[in-house]
């Protein structure tokens, strides 16, 4: 077993990070068929419907944060049927909440990683509550925050960011 959160060697982190990543293009390329929907079973399709990013199966509804837990299923779950370290929910529930209270801090800019979680927002300034996003690398995340992603952003689109954990 490593330090990691996810408890996966460091091969296996990096293939993870590479699944992930994967789930989260594809959704990207796909995003007029991906709705936003809070919906509480709505929400869940991608693994509800066991949605398998690297056979190109992508959910049809989502919002931020179960999006991002999706992305990380496909990495942490399908591979190597790692339990579920992004909400404690066993992969069913969660939301920006949950993912705050699991993970690792990532402190440092410097060392971020593929597959982490960006967490935006507080529900002092935004009544919306917060909102969450996942790194791609190279400065840029996805984030599914409307009707109309799926988007690749740059990490800074947002300037509220509050937190980046890690749970590969």
């Amino acid at each position: 077993m490593s330090g990691a959160v996810s408890g996966l060697d460091f091969d296996q982190r990096i293939k993870a990070r590479d699944r992930a990543v994967e789930a989260a293009v594809l959704s990207i390329r796909n995003a007029p068929s991906i709705h936003y929907s809070q919906d509480a079973i709505l929400r869940w399709h991608g693994i509800s419907k066991r949605c398998n990013a690297h056979d190109g199966e992508f959910p049809r509804y989502g919002d931020c944060s179960a999006m991002a837990t999706w992305w990380l299923w496909n990495g942490l779950y399908l591979p190597f049927k790692v339990g579920d370290v992004v909400n404690g929910a066993h992969w069913q529930y969660g939301y920006t909440g949950t993912q705050l209270q699991h993970g690792k801090a990532v402190v440092h800019r410097r060392n971020w990683r593929r597959g982490d979680l960006f967490i935006y927002g507080d529900k002092v300034q935004y009544p919306n509550g917060e909102h969450v996003a996942m790194y791609l690398g190279d400065g840029f995340v996805a984030s599914h925050g409307s009707e109309a992603g799926p988007f690749k952003l740059h990490w800074d689109y947002r300037s509220d960011l509050r937190a980046v954990k890690r749970f590969i």
